[in-house]
């Protein structure tokens, strides 16, 4: 399977799990039948956006900053969120995220069925 971004048009949504202003996000990938991954997509909030404080429950999500700068919020507690950080939430932890910036923060999402070994 081959996706491109630049294909994709965004789901724009407000207001994501509790949080403020506009959220888009471009899914490359999205409920793959018999797959472990769930999503992958690219995700853009507009300057002051936030995705509100969510728990994962059987899956696992991370976060990869791209572009521009925020706040992540990994089980209550905030961290800068700048290209190149990497945040992960595993089954039955917390996180939120925030545009602190006065440009677009981009990052890339994946959702994940938690797999016991």
């Amino acid at each position: 399977m081959i996706k491109n971004l630049h294909e994709v048009i965004p789901e724009v949504s407000e207001g994501v799990r509790g949080g403020n202003g506009t959220v888009a996000a471009h899914k490359l990938l999205d409920l793959f039948p018999g797959s472990a991954i769930k999503s992958v997509g690219v995700v853009r909030l507009e300057p002051g956006a936030s995705v509100g404080d969510h728990v994962h429950q059987g899956d696992e999500d991370f976060y990869y900053c791209i572009s521009g700068a925020g706040v992540v919020v990994d089980n209550g507690i905030e961290h800068p969120f700048t290209p190149g950080t990497l945040q992960i939430s595993r089954s039955g932890e917390s996180q939120a995220i925030r545009n602190t910036s006065e440009m677009e923060l981009v990052f890339l999402g994946a959702l994940v069925t938690t797999v016991e070994i």
